[in-house]
């Protein structure tokens, strides 16, 4: 039988969804309870990435832009993690935070074994179309069923 692990460390996934507001207040009150530190994690999908790099291979219009282009994204969501991190107060927990290209759900899982975490804490809801979620399965389903830590999600 596994020996309790205290919660010291948690991640916490956001993608800027309507939900991502109260996911992240959950996990600040989390951590603030438990004493613990949390990584907020947003990550920007390869897949668009992907397509357009598709597109200029057939198009030659793109060329050398692709990579500004995530940079320029990267760069944009840095800043909406900071304005939505101070918008609600999370001055108050040790955190770090963290923009990631890949695919979600793989770099959710990545960067929580990179860090060890105790937790991860995301929505059950996001970005992904209703017809997206019923043939491939939510990003949330599948962090649940790979996950090595304990899984929370916020509706």
């Amino acid at each position: 039988m596994q020996s309790y692990r205290p919660i010291k460390k948690i991640l916490c996934a956001l993608d800027f969804s309507q939900f991502s507001g109260h996911t992240l207040q959950q996990a600040l009150e989390l951590a603030q309870g438990l004493g613990a530190e949390v990584i907020f994690l947003n990550v920007v999908n390869q897949a668009m990435f992907d397509n357009l790099e598709r597109i200029s291979g057939r198009l030659q219009i793109f060329e050398g832009t692709l990579d500004q282009a995530m940079a320029t994204m990267q760069e944009e969501r840095a800043q909406r993690l900071k304005a939505l991190l101070q918008e609600h107060q999370a001055h108050q927990v040790p955190h770090t935070s963290r923009i990631a290209v890949g695919v979600p759900w793989e770099k959710i899982l990545e960067v929580a074994e990179e860090e060890q975490v105790d937790l991860i804490v995301m929505g059950t809801k996001g970005r992904g179309s209703l017809t997206q979620r019923l043939r491939f399965g939510s990003s949330a389903e599948k962090v649940f069923r790979r996950a090595t830590c304990r899984v929370m999600f916020v509706r």
